[in-house]
């Protein structure tokens, strides 16, 4: 099931701003348009993800993700072919959105919480594995889709990835795809509940005795503190991701030498997401995300001197690794605090504070940049909002009924 979900989130890499990044100085050149106007598209499937959010978690907890991802799939394929044979700015914008609002929200998003719901001891290995496979399109393809945009144009690309969604993300998932272990007589881990139980105890964020309805959680004053650390680094993480190549270009590394940059952040990200996810099953959830923050604020300051590719390639990664944990974890830490049951509607939640986050950042970045003729000072607002991000995190406590 693992392998599925994660083969799935690696056939919706054209929705990720690592690659949608590659295609950015190609549109600018081709059709003249501005960073801001091209951002825009994904400041609006950001709107839309966070709208759809607390929707597609409500059909997660009631029919699973064996829907809902392979729709998913479906408007992702068909929106990528689409854009291939796209020649203005508005239609480019709206399509691109809806590809964008397919891949978060009915693809990587079901399936964090799909897995989420079927593992409770080895939640974050399990998660790892998520990461480590989804992550595997995201090194491959920014390379591949600079080649293709080189030899055989922009649409050549579009298509391709298109493809990439139709074939792997459509027909597993709905055939292997179930919404909770209890569905097909099992349990989590598969070992008994209470023994899952115990044994996640030593982590200091194991499930609590029952499961936290939506009214509940939104009483705690864990989860708007959780919100709020995840929409500032989401902000900060994807402003930096979406403009890295073309960040990289101004600072005169060659086109092929930025996209194994952007490659590296994503070979960054799967071994993050690995790591991460299993020091998430051994310490506490609250306080890696917090370290996470706090080393990525760190790292958006050392992106302003780069200056070689023996820079950018270490920094890139170093990047990647920060945001393959802080992808999950706060999936993790949510079915920690407030249990399975109802983690799709919580969760869903979390996805529309998100999904505004993720669609702000690149359109913040690209103003930013659009009136000062440098990425400095979006990098350096960056910096402080994962300062921030950690202070937050900081004061995230267990939530306790009473």
């Amino acid at each position: 099931m693992v392998v599925v979900a994660g083969v799935a989130n690696a056939s919706r890499v054209s929705s990720a701003v690592e690659v949608s990044s590659v295609f950015v100085p190609a549109l600018v050149a081709e059709f003249g348009w501005s960073r801001t106007l091209i951002a825009s598209a994904t400041t609006l499937g950001g709107v839309a993800t966070a709208l759809s959010g607390p929707i597609v978690g409500r059909i997660l907890d009631r029919y699973g993700g064996r829907i809902v991802v392979p729709l998913g799939a479906l408007a992702v394929g068909a929106g990528c072919i689409a854009l291939a044979s796209v020649q203005t700015a508005a239609v480019f914008v709206v399509v691109y959105a809806l590809v964008r609002m397919a891949g978060q929200s009915f693809m990587q998003f079901p399936n964090q919480v799909t897995v989420a719901k079927w593992f409770e001891r080895r939640r974050g290995t399990a998660t790892a594995l998520l990461v480590g496979i989804g992550s595997v399109g995201l090194i491959v393809a920014p390379v591949a889709v600079q080649a293709i945009i080189g030899r055989a144009g922009i649409g050549a690309a579009w298509i391709a990835l298109g493809v990439l969604a139709l074939s792997l993300g459509v027909l597993p998932t709905l055939l292997l795809s179930a919404r909770r272990p209890e569905d097909l007589g099992l349990r989590p881990d598969g070992a008994e509940r209470e023994a899952a139980v115990a044994e996640a105890e030593p982590s200091g964020d194991g499930d609590p005795a029952a499961d936290w309805t939506v009214r509940e959680a939104l009483r705690t004053r864990a989860l708007y503190l959780l919100l709020g650390s995840t929409v500032f680094f989401s902000l900060a993480s994807t402003g930096v991701g979406f403009h890295q190549l073309s960040y990289y270009l101004e600072r005169g590394i060659s086109p092929g030498t930025a996209a194994a940059a952007v490659s590296s952040f994503a070979f960054g990200l799967m071994v993050g997401g690995i790591m991460w996810g299993w020091l998430a099953d051994r310490l506490r959830v609250q306080l890696l995300l917090t370290v996470e923050y706090a080393m990525a604020a760190v790292l958006m300051l050392l992106l302003l001197g780069v200056r070689t590719p023996v820079q950018a390639l270490p920094i890139s990664f170093g990047f990647g690794m920060l945001v393959g944990g802080a992808l999950a974890m706060p999936t993790l830490l949510l079915a920690a605090y407030y249990g399975r049951r109802y983690l799709g509607s919580i969760a869903g939640i979390l996805q529309m504070a998100r999904g505004l986050a993720l669609g702000s950042g690149p359109l913040v970045a690209g103003i930013i940049y659009d009136l000062n003729g440098s990425y400095a000072p979006a990098f350096m607002t960056f910096s402080v909002m994962c300062v921030g991000a950690v202070a937050m995190m900081a004061f995230v406590r267990r939530p306790v009924r009473g």
